[in-house]
């Protein structure tokens, strides 16, 4: 498997997702492991994805395809930036108070942040309920291409009957988007195209309870 598709396949199977943190946020709550984070990307750097875990697993190989990894660890109120050389496909415990930040930095460019689980709980912002709709839209607007996005929504929510139903209500899924740009989760443009803001990513994260719910699982 390619370094690509193995950090992939890696990241698309972790269940404890909590949410996504910016720059700025991770400066604010953690000033020395944001300095390590800037040192590691010169140019655009990603939201950082907070994963709550009581392991890290190191990757088997750190350089490939135009991507690598530059790991950072923070034990006993200490950043340290750790050798993959020295790990590779080994596994640390993460103790309570400690954290790894794992910088995959290229060709592609991701950023996690492991946490121990009881340490994730001030990481991660309250957050309003949302109506199904709302939810519903955050789902699409995550998982499919900005072509596809409105059929899906009338195909999940009504099924058999989207088509009569997108009919009936044309602007069900255009108004349900400026309620999500109104609570800051959507961002539209003058054109009408839609881009989800950091908080519509983690609130997206939680959708899928409702969208199980509409497809009747």
């Amino acid at each position: 498997m390619s370094f690509l598709k193995s950090v992939r396949a890696k990241y698309s199977i972790i269940s404890d997702s909590l949410g996504y943190m910016s720059r700025k946020e991770l400066g604010e709550k953690i000033p020395d492991l944001a300095k390590a984070y800037d040192g590691a990307y010169g140019g655009k750097k990603p939201d950082i994805k907070i994963v709550a875990a009581e392991t890290f697993s190191f990757p088997q190989e750190q350089y490939s395809q135009g991507s690598w990894h530059v790991i950072f660890a923070v034990l006993n109120g200490q950043v340290k930036e750790l050798s993959v050389g020295n790990y590779y496909g080994k596994s640390q415990q993460l103790l309570p108070n400690s954290m790894i930040l794992d910088c995959i930095v290229g060709h592609l460019s991701l950023c996690y942040l492991y946490v121990h689980p009881q340490d994730a709980t001030p990481l991660v912002k309250e957050a309003e309920e949302l109506s199904v709709n709302e939810y519903l839209a955050l789902s699409v607007m995550q998982g499919y291409k900005a072509f596809a996005r409105e059929k899906e929504f009338y195909e999940i929510k009504y099924k058999s009957d989207s088509y009569k139903k997108q009919a009936e209500n044309p602007n069900e899924y255009k108004d349900t988007l400026k309620l999500l740009a109104e609570k800051g989760l959507v961002k539209l443009s003058k054109a009408g195209a839609a881009q989800l803001t950091l908080e519509g990513k983690n609130r997206a994260l939680h959708a899928g309870k409702a969208v199980k719910k509409l497809r009747g699982y």
